[in-house]
């Protein structure tokens, strides 16, 4: 595929029918419903403060009066975002994601501009796109790609972006936009959003590209700028699966492969101005190699588990959260902090070929439980008064109450078994996994 092809399939992914223009739009975005709407959104997703130092939390206590100038300033014409607050969110390669998070008021209004253009840009959005789109998730984008290796298109591309949100050329997108919506208020208003600034550690810095990860409309831009790969990538009847910004293509051949990650390549770069990662980017043999997804490993053309680093990372919460040197509640530690976080892992990761694992995970969090159990009661005879309520038979045992060790012995097994903790309300990742398979539960 030449470099006229490219740009060819370019101007093609971006060009739509013209009776589909949206003119008038921004009535709708500054309409009172609207940014109302727009605000419980943005308390349901939480998030903290920006450069104003305004939570949410503040800010609802006005929310009238807040909507109210809100609504006065874009119908007015005289709304202006703040800066985003930049923070870094550590990466499993220990380095550091910079991440925007723009005050409030900006959330709210970018969510009220987002809840009007998504249903314009869905209606022209592709199948093979699923990240953070409305009745899509990323379950089906990683089931597309077990039905695509089972299909046989075993040599999958996986490619990696370099930097993607922060490197987006604004004019670039602006011109994708302008193909669908017309009201010169509405392009002014992301315009302003993406040309809004960065406050990192007091610094001011001006973004000439790129949209911040962390805001609310970075989303759905992100989507429509990569659209045109979309595109091209179906028109050519390539299996390509999405999200966000992480895709993987699936081929039946290495040759077939090659042609096809060369193509991209220049696409992205020549027509999107866009990084392919070199050294996150490549093509293996799924029979043979397994490659990432989503967190997820897939091998063999079927298998499909939890990664290495999504394993690690898993192990790392439950050990902070269960930390063996704490006196605590076990009813209020389950309930509070470690249901809801194995009840969203698994229902997450539970979807592949996960069971024994669980199963595995399950007695693991139970020991590291029964230790904190122990370390609470402190005394002995505590331990003795729940084995006298188990019907504990012969002579009570003497054991160190602060040892790993202790946390596996019989005596300890039998005061706190699995049914105490079943009693307790302690989530179970086997239970989890046969909920999503009942046919192999």
């Amino acid at each position: 595929m030449n470099d006229r092809t490219d740009k060819r399939h370019f101007r093609d992914g971006v060009k739509k029918t013209q009776k589909r223009k949206w003119y008038s739009l921004m009535d709708k975005i500054w309409a009172i419903p609207n940014l109302e709407e727009a605000f419980k959104e943005v308390k349901k997703n939480r998030g903290s403060e920006g450069i104003d130092k305004v939570s949410i939390k503040t800010f609802e206590s006005a929310l009238e009066d807040n909507v109210q100038i809100l609504h006065r300033e874009l119908r007015e014409k005289k709304y202006k975002p703040r800066p985003v607050k930049r923070v870094y969110i550590p990466k499993a390669d220990g380095s550091k994601r910079p991440l925007g998070i723009p005050t409030v008021r900006d959330r709210v209004v970018q969510s009220a501009t987002r809840r009007i253009l998504e249903p314009i840009f869905e209606a022209e959005f592709l199948d093979c796109s699923f990240g953070f789109r409305p009745g899509r998730s990323a379950h089906m984008a990683l089931e597309k790609i077990r039905k695509d290796l089972m299909d046989g298109y075993v040599y999958v591309i996986d490619a990696d972006l370099k930097s993607y949100f922060d490197t987006i050329p604004h004019d670039k997108l602006m011109t994708l936009v302008r193909e669908e919506v017309i009201d010169g208020s509405v392009i002014k208003l992301l315009e302003s959003f993406l040309q809004a600034g960065v406050m990192d550690g007091g610094s001011f810095h001006l973004n000439e590209e790129g949209t911040p990860q962390g805001g609310v409309i970075s989303p759905l831009l992100a989507n429509i700028y990569l659209h045109p790969l979309d595109k091209v990538m179906m028109e050519r009847g390539h299996r390509i699966t999405r999200y966000a910004d992480d895709f993987v293509i699936c081929c039946k051949s290495q040759k077939g492969a090659e042609r096809v990650l060369k193509s991209v390549t220049r696409f992205l770069e020549k027509e999107l101005g866009l990084t392919i990662h070199p050294e996150k980017t490549g093509i293996v043999n799924n029979y043979e190699q397994p490659f990432e997804f989503l967190g997820h490993e897939f091998k063999q053309a079927f298998w499909m588990k939890p990664s290495n680093k999504s394993i690690k990372k898993f192990k790392e919460s439950v050990k902070e959260t269960t930390k063996r040197n704490q006196t605590v509640n076990i009813e209020r530690l389950i309930k509070d902090k470690l249901n809801p976080y194995l009840r969203g892992w698994g229902n997450y990761f539970g979807h592949g070929h996960s069971k024994r694992l669980f199963q595995e995970f399950d007695a693991w969090i139970r020991r590291r439980l029964r230790s904190v159990q122990l370390r609470s009661w402190r005394k002995i005879k505590k331990l003795h008064r729940q084995l006298r309520r188990r019907k504990w038979k012969g002579e009570l045992p003497r054991i160190r109450m602060y040892s790993w060790r202790s946390s596996k012995c019989t005596p300890v097994h039998t005061a706190l078994s699995n049914e105490w903790f079943k009693e307790k309300g302690l989530v179970s990742l086997v239970d989890i996994y046969n909920e999503h398979h009942p046919q192999r539960g």
